[in-house]
């Protein structure tokens, strides 16, 4: 079985809202794949992560290792590690007979595609960070506002746009992601052509960040699904057979 650890949250119990956590949700059922979720706070990550073995993922401000999520364990291999795109290729051969996440030799081009998308996130991020602690148990928004508001060196709530600066803001970032749609062929369903990849799953996921942080009713969620002619909305589409929140365990 493999066990996924995921941010647990004080709204709806048992549903995924991060993003960075949504996308691999996304992979394991694309590829059919049983599992189960471990629901943890922020403030248990590294502890958790060093208990299993996982490796840090980056480094944090002060130079010491940082830890993220997501992380499996598979107890069929004893394997456990973390970083999206070292599961998927771990999860393709470990388990051949289902669909890949990386197709045959586009490793570096599905990392390189999720740099290159990361950034295209800088203006969403003043929208999204300061919505963490609405959603956030304590343990996990008292963790997560000392990391973010050292590095700001302000409050959350200070950093969300208001007012005009708001309108500007959204303004910049959908044309940020609007840049992204050049890097399709107009009939292009998925980024690899004709069949799902990861890098797909990466552009899903912020999309379903949107809609659970903001609402689906919301003007924000509206507005990205319209961008580029529809096809972020036509992307979440296509997606849903996957629903990062359909778990078997």
């Amino acid at each position: 079985m493999l066990t996924l650890y995921d941010f647990d949250w004080k709204l709806t119990k048992g549903v995924n809202w991060n993003p960075h956590v949504a996308k691999m949700r996304y992979g394991l059922n694309y590829k059919g794949l049983e599992f189960k979720t471990t629901w943890i706070e922020y403030p248990d990550i590294e502890r958790i992560a060093k208990e299993l073995g996982v490796k840090p993922t980056g480094k944090k401000l002060n130079g010491d290792p940082e830890y993220t999520l997501p992380m499996i364990v598979d107890d069929s291999t004893g394997v456990a590690l973390s970083e999206s795109v070292d599961i998927a290729e771990y999860l393709d051969k470990t388990y051949p007979d289902t669909p890949r996440l990386l197709p045959e030799g586009s490793h570096t081009l599905q990392a390189a595609f999720r740099d290159a998308f990361y950034p295209k996130l800088g203006s969403y991020f003043p929208f999204l960070v300061p919505t963490v602690p609405m959603v956030a148990n304590p343990s996990s928004d008292e963790f997560f506002r000392a990391k973010y508001e050292t590095m700001l060196g302000m409050k959350l709530e200070d950093f969300y746009p208001k007012d005009e600066a708001r309108v500007v803001a959204w303004n910049k970032w959908k044309a940020e992601v609007g840049t992204v749609a050049a890097w399709f062929r107009k009939e292009d369903v998925w980024v690899m052509g004709d069949t799902p990849s990861f890098a797909d799953f990466i552009l899903a996921a912020f999309i379903l960040s949107a809609k659970t942080l903001f609402g689906a009713d919301s003007k924000e969620y509206k507005e990205i699904l319209e961008i580029d002619g529809g096809r972020w909305g036509r992307l979440a589409k296509n997606v849903e057979k996957y629903d990062p929140n359909r778990h078997t365990k």
